[in-house]
């Protein structure tokens, strides 16, 4: 396995990638508000390149035999005025999406694809190492944990009656 920095080549491999990705969350998501748009392709890898120019980032590919079987797109956002006021503010690098095709988890490539990550955001500065995961994506939970990410925040959710 080789892990590179994306290259345009790569463009329709990493709309796969995020559309599985996509289509996972939406299946596993039991409340179904999770959905995968028949613009989600092009328009969500629209939005991942406009963040990554706009955030330092990065995205890296994991290679196996010459193709891309799995990505991790990396940012380094600012902090907002919000964080400048509760937070001593470390600069912190941010994981938007990771995947490896549902043929190669389990192998290492996704543990590689966050080492890579990690190298990449030591070497921008950065102190602190973020991502936002699914409480029912169990199995990236347990990828995430493994890796010695810890649980950090929660997102609590309640839906509300119709009027």
């Amino acid at each position: 396995m080789e892990i590179i920095e994306y290259t345009p080549d790569f463009e329709d491999t990493v709309k796969d990638l995020l559309v599985e990705l996509q289509s996972h969350l939406a299946a596993i998501d039991p409340y179904r508000i999770i959905t995968l748009r028949d613009t989600y392709r092009d328009g969500y890898f629209t939005h991942a390149m406009n963040a990554v120019r706009k955030h330092t980032g990065k995205i890296f590919l994991a290679l196996e035999e010459g193709s891309a079987a799995g990505v991790v797109i990396c940012l380094i956002p600012p902090y907002g005025e919000e964080s400048k006021l509760t937070t001593t503010c470390p600069k912190c690098g941010f994981i938007s999406d990771l995947v490896v095709t549902a043929a190669k988890r389990g192998k290492g490539m996704g543990t590689a694809l966050l080492a890579h990550a990690e190298r990449y955001f030591t070497e921008q500065g950065c102190e602190w190492m973020q991502f936002c995961v699914s409480a029912y994506n169990q199995s990236a939970l347990a990828l995430y944990e493994r890796y010695g990410m810890e649980k950090d925040c929660y997102y609590l959710k309640k839906q509300l009656s119709k009027k």
